[in-house]
């Protein structure tokens, strides 16, 4: 029963890392859209930004007044589940007449979605506007068309902190959200995520005038020792150890043990009335 459920619990921590590499997209619209209406369900073989650019590239999107798209690198799906139905972004998908989920999409190796509504807003004639939570709120004018790119902060850390941290992004974006709902007739929203990696890559390097900066120190490890300045332990080898501990050392010790458990049928002993004493004899 024990190596059963070692089993079971091996099998999670492998489904759970097969989604290591996906992004969630959820997309909606104030009104009924024929673009997110005609999308299949299922589109798990297709990558993010190709899936993106499908919801954005036809003509009907600049019907829209406003087409909202929200990047975040490191979004999972499981960030957006652990938000509250309460919460403000719960809301507003649930009563939104056109709505498409998608929580395990394959992410793309390319982050061309600056050019995907970079493009849209030529197409559409609207005006594009990048932002960010530390940009304050949204200034836009009513007279016109506009895209919104909001570039929101990277999601990292344990489930407890991400947890906390969803809750602060959700009231920034329900809040921006419902200003866009009150300003104009209609609206797209677009949320997905992006690989940190892409993220990380981006920013720059610490300048020696930032007052954060200090000049590395080789003469001594930092805090933590050798596991926190180096990653001796990553997931392929955990998983390794994982089938080594619990599936192949119990069949070898099940092997060995009935090996060790065989008795041989032969009779070793002299036959009745051999002496061996008088055969040596003869």
């Amino acid at each position: 029963m024990a190596g059963r459920a070692a089993i079971l619990a091996l099998f999670h921590v492998v489904g759970v890392l097969g989604y290591s590499d996906t992004v969630p997209i959820v997309a909606w619209s104030s009104k009924s859209s024929s673009v997110l209406n005609s999308l299949s369900p299922d589109l798990r073989y297709e990558d993010s930004v190709s899936i993106v650019g499908g919801i954005l590239s036809p003509e009907d999107v600049c019907s829209f007044d406003t087409v909202l798209v929200i990047e975040q690198p490191g979004l999972r799906s499981s960030d957006l589940r652990a938000l509250p139905t309460s919460s403000g972004l719960s809301v507003i998908l649930n009563t939104a007449p056109s709505s498409r989920q998608y929580p395990h999409v394959k992410r793309s190796a390319s982050s061309s979605l600056q050019d995907i509504t970079k493009s849209l807003a030529r197409r559409c004639g609207s005006t594009l506007t990048n932002a960010g939570p530390a940009d304050g709120p949204l200034d836009l004018a009513e007279n016109s068309k506009h895209v919104v790119c909001i570039n929101m902060p990277a999601i990292e850390g344990s489930p407890k902190l991400r947890k906390v941290a969803m809750l602060g992004y959700d009231q920034y974006l329900s809040s921006e959200i419902e200003k866009i709902d009150a300003a104009f007739t209609s609206h797209l929203v677009l949320y997905t995520g992006s690989p940190l990696e892409h993220y990380r890559r981006q920013l720059p390097p610490p300048s020696e005038f930032d007052s954060t900066y200090a000049p590395p120190d080789n003469s001594t490890l930092s805090d933590g020792g050798i596991f926190k300045r180096y990653q001796l332990f990553s997931s392929p080898l955990l998983i390794a150890l994982l089938v080594v501990f619990f599936i192949v050392v119990p069949i070898i010790m099940m092997a060995v043990s009935a090996l060790a458990s065989l008795q041989s049928s032969v009779r070793l002993d002299a036959p009745k009335g051999y002496h061996a004493q008088e055969k040596k004899t003869q």
